[in-house]
């Protein structure tokens, strides 16, 4: 009977999910920077606008920093400093021009290596603005899997008893748990751990390690400040033995943020995890406001040839009248060329702009010798990353 007690599973996840969106984990403050493309003069040329939005590579300017810290949130440490820091980055971009990779370095240098006692001292980067969410809970995860998941990762382990260990939740056993569930996430299974690392260029390195496609993202980096007992105590903070079986924990720097914590964790006791979430955004404005300026300017020119078809009598005056509607055609044509180029720039820009920012922050992690390749040492993770570096994505073979 004490060995059936051992195995029995314990299903965590539909009360997990449950409460999911309704628990507050975080004290977040958004810090967004604005990207800008480089716009040349084009002399009203719809054909050379056209031309620079295809071009490759795009050019671009920083061209601010925003940042709404709430009012309950301005004393709160490390925000009641971050006003200040914003505003002295955003006074230097006035004087050059940043490469983006820079920018960031400015941030780390000013959030997380400064003399205060309390810094930013953990990180995370997405390609994307994705949900802070763990795999598991991925809306293409089957809910079956969810529902089953203790069941499915018990007969892993009896499986494979020498690489994993069945700990059911408990809060006494959740460390043990998360062990194991990293060891999982190790080799490939989605699990409810939500990766997070101690060393801000690393998570620059996950923000940049998307795959390049025809549609834009937002690379996003959270700072958190976090003290390690109390939140481990009072929140879902785990920060799990780095051990030679699982060298990627070791090599990324990692802990985790546990969501089998929500279980039973008391709404009540919760202390709240300071969150600085950096996001980058798109100003188009310099680049769409001529065009939207000329685009005016030939609906106002169709309305006085218009007019001016309407006042000619069509007996007497047919070959005014032709040539009228002619021009009004060209007109009509350019003006449809332009509003063509307004639904597609957006798109376009944003895509290019993305493209050459992951570029140029790969670039000079590069340099400082953060390479993609030391984030991967166990052996078949590394062959599958080499792997993936030579292989088509597959929207280009459907070109």
């Amino acid at each position: 009977m004490l060995g059936c007690l051992l195995i029995m599973t314990k299903e965590i996840y539909p009360e997990v999910l449950s409460r999911l969106g309704n628990i507050q984990l975080f004290k977040t403050v958004p810090l967004t920077i604005v990207i800008e493309p480089v716009v040349y003069d084009f002399d009203d040329d719809v054909q050379e606008l056209a031309t620079y939005v295809n071009q490759s590579p795009l050019g671009y300017l920083i061209e601010t920093l925003k940042c709404d810290i709430p009012k309950e949130l301005a004393n709160v440490a490390p925000f009641d400093r971050l006003k200040k820091i914003v505003d002295d980055i955003k006074q230097r971009l006035l004087d050059r021009e940043w490469n983006i990779f820079y920018l960031y370095k400015e941030l780390i240098q000013q959030l997380v290596q400064s003399e205060d006692d309390v810094n930013f001292n953990y990180f995370r980067g997405q390609f994307d603005k994705w949900p802070l969410e763990p795999s598991l809970f991925r809306t293409d995860t089957k809910q079956k899997f969810q529902q089953n998941y203790d069941n499915i990762y018990s007969n892993i382990a009896k499986e494979y008893p020498d690489k994993i260990k069945y700990i059911p939740y408990t809060k006494e056993r959740a460390g043990e748990r998360a062990e194991q569930l990293a060891m999982l996430q190790h080799y490939g299974m989605r699990t409810s751990l939500l990766d997070i690392t101690k060393n801000p260029f690393i998570a620059m390195q996950f923000m940049s390690l998307g795959k390049i496609s025809n549609s834009p993202h937002i690379n996003t980096l959270d700072m958190y400040y976090i003290d390690e007992e109390r939140h481990a105590e009072n929140n879902i903070f785990v920060s799990v033995i780095k051990s030679n079986l699982n060298k990627r924990i070791k090599a990324q720097k990692g802990a985790f943020f546990d969501f089998d914590y929500l279980f039973d964790l008391k709404e009540t006791s919760i202390e709240k995890i300071p969150r600085l979430n950096i996001v980058i955004d798109y100003d188009l404005n310099k680049f769409l406001a001529p065009l939207k300026k000329e685009q005016a300017k030939f609906s106002d020119f169709q309305q006085v040839i218009k007019a001016k078809i309407d006042q000619l009598d069509d007996t007497k005056d047919k070959k005014q009248i032709n040539e009228l509607r002619n021009l009004n055609d060209q007109v009509g044509l350019a003006e449809h060329q332009i509003e063509e180029l307004l639904k597609e720039a957006p798109t376009t820009l944003k895509t290019k702009l993305a493209n050459r920012i992951n570029s140029d922050i790969k670039t000079k992690l590069t340099e400082y010798f953060y390479l993609e390749k030391n984030l991967f040492p166990d052996f078949d993770r590394y062959i599958s990353y080499v792997q993936s570096q030579n292989i088509e994505h597959r929207e280009k073979l459907n070109k």
